[in-house]
């Protein structure tokens, strides 16, 4: 009895060390390597996916990888690693355009534009994707005639962009930066909503749109954008008009703690901040910070894509520098725009624009502070409805001016200003085009 029950044990023993042994081969199992930085490693992403399952960890060792990659596996994480050898760290796992520059491998979805899509990175139809510590880097390597120029594209697809580069999906022409293509990390969706979040990513040197999302006109992706830096190319004298962050054509979301600079366009075309065109829902922008741009943030209601343009929330922004337009420019309904400070915009801190169906009507503006604008609050000719009180204004041309579109500041004495402008001849410029 005795050698039995050792012998028993000792199976029992050895069974529990294969289960370990087994369960630790499966998890190594799940994490594959890309790059020169570990052995048994893919010499390319592409290679690597195709050895991929479902839930794979992709390890990228850094480097520079000339290839275009999609995703189509569920669950995927697309990851950098930092890499130590002869006393110094690598921390850059670079994705660049092959030798024959980019090809189409996507559609870009929307009714406004529809076309190839161009992507570095191709998430396409699958959930729960995750990217990770990747630079994508266009290298403004070419053209928009055989595409939309993308750096990383979720199509019809979920997941997350963190802690990640997107530059230079810009074309290699100046003379060519009003074309209508170019966007650092962008979703879109038909007929489903798919959660795209974006968090604490640095995108610069797009063309059109630093980070946007885009539906169907009905719907499209919910996206929650935090913390990112996004960075246009400034004052570049074209129609094309760029946009930080946008949210359009039946798309929603959530805009928060994110800082954008230098969208602008001195030809006065659309430029804008942050821009919600045609959504859907109630989107909320909330504690960013905008600086140089045509309009910090602009709500738009088109009929044309499905309307949208009602419902916002914009509080607790920090905007300054609008250089042709206005820090807030409210074209829809019943908006909120509460608890921003506002300072140097060029035509209003806050328009209640009734350049839209319905536009400028039954919406809150309170709490605001808005500082060194031709007029704090301005409101378009059929504006009516609308909650404009209280609010700080100093060293503002006008404190409220109703009645007219476009702001001029008041010449000579001021005694007989009333807060509205008597035959007003300054002309507004276009307005924000996704």
């Amino acid at each position: 009895m005795i050698k039995k029950k050792s012998l028993l044990r000792t199976c029992v023993v050895i069974a529990a060390v294969l289960m370990v042994c087994c369960f630790a081969t499966a998890t190594q199992a799940n994490t594959i390597y890309v790059g020169s930085c570990h052995t048994n490693s893919y010499a390319t992403i592409t290679l690597a996916l195709a050895n991929a399952t479902t839930g794979t960890i992709i390890d990228v060792c850094p480097g520079y990888y000339a290839e275009q990659v999609t995703i189509t596996l569920q669950g995927i994480t697309l990851q950098g690693i930092s890499y130590a050898h002869n006393g110094t760290t690598e921390d850059a796992a670079v994705i660049i355009p092959p030798s024959g520059g980019l090809v189409q491998n996507g559609t870009v979805l929307d009714t406004d534009e529809p076309g190839p899509a161009l992507a570095q990175i191709l998430v396409q139809g699958v959930t729960g994707v995750t990217i990770s510590h990747i630079i994508v880097d266009g290298q403004s390597s070419q053209t928009c005639g055989g595409g939309n120029i993308i750096g990383i594209y979720y199509e019809n697809a979920s997941g997350t962009v963190t802690d990640s580069v997107a530059r230079n999906q810009i074309e290699n022409n100046a003379n060519d930066y009003g074309d209508q293509c170019g966007w650092g990390i962008a979703a879109e969706s038909a007929g489903n909503a798919p959660l795209f979040t974006v968090t604490n990513n640095s995108v610069h040197n797009f063309q059109k749109n630093g980070i946007v999302v885009r539906g169907d006109n009905t719907t499209g992706p919910n996206l929650v954008a935090t913390a990112n830096t996004v960075t246009g190319i400034g004052a570049v004298a074209t129609d094309g008009g760029q946009n930080g962050i946008e949210i359009a054509f039946g798309a929603t979301g959530t805009v928060k703690s994110n800082f954008v600079a230098d969208v602008l366009n001195p030809s006065q075309s659309a430029a804008t901040g942050i821009l919600l065109y045609a959504t859907s829902g109630s989107p909320i922008v909330e504690i960013n910070t905008i600086e140089s741009a045509n309009t910090g943030i602009g709500i738009d209601y088109d009929s044309t894509y499905g309307g949208g343009g009602s419902g916002a929330t914009i509080s607790s922004n920090h905007i300054g520098g609008t250089q042709v337009l206005d820090a807030i420019d409210l074209c829809g309904a019943s908006e909120i725009a509460q608890s921003n400070l506002i300072y140097n915009a060029g035509n209003s801190g806050i328009h209640l624009d009734d350049g839209c169906v319905n536009g400028g009507t039954g919406s809150t503006v309170k709490s605001n502070t808005i500082s060194d604008s031709c007029a704090g609050v301005l409101s378009g000719p059929s504006a009516s409805g609308n909650t404009t009180t209280p609010n700080t204004y100093f060293n503002d041309g006008y404190e409220q001016l109703t009645g007219t579109d476009a702001c001029t500041l008041p010449s000579g004495p001021l005694n007989n200003v009333k807060g509205k402008s008597e035959g007003q001849s300054a002309k507004k410029a276009g307005k924000a085009r996704p």
